[in-house]
């Protein structure tokens, strides 16, 4: 064999790598893709039940699902200067929870329909159990539990 051929070797070899490089990389990055929107496919697995309503086991996993997430009402996003990610943040600004008092939180008029929002893509998340969960959570006094 002599340098020519050598060289166009070793090229070919070098090329071949780069493409089973890529191509894995192309695979990562569309697998992490899908699995990263699979949990925003819909809100099927939160159930309310009639009682007992947890913030933690379903008022957060509901927000977290609709609203909590970048880039709306996350920390580090706070559109509208309000973070829906935390209990406490729930609280901050004003009206957004008004434990007891549901037709008189912003949370209720929104997920209902009442008062007008920025987006309305996440509507499709939401079912009318979500919607009377946290219409019961918030009239039984919004409890951290």
């Amino acid at each position: 064999m002599n340098e020519k051929q050598n060289i166009k070797q070793y090229f070919i070899k070098k090329n071949k790598t780069k493409i089973i490089i890529v191509s894995a990389f192309f695979i990562l990055v569309c697998s992490i893709v899908i699995s990263a929107c699979s949990w925003t496919t819909g809100g099927e697995d939160i159930v309310f039940p009639e009682e007992n309503i947890s913030y933690m086991h379903h008022v957060k996993p509901f927000l977290a699902l609709n609203c909590s997430y970048s880039p709306c009402h996350s920390d580090y996003n706070r559109a509208g200067g309000v973070a829906l990610t935390e209990y406490w943040t729930l609280f901050e600004y004003g009206g957004i929870v008004v434990p007891g008092n549901p037709d008189g939180s912003r949370l209720v008029q929104i997920i209902e329909g009442t008062l007008p929002h920025f987006t309305t893509f996440y509507t499709g998340n939401i079912t009318e159990n979500h919607k009377k969960g946290i219409r019961r959570w918030i009239e039984t006094g919004a409890i951290n539990n």
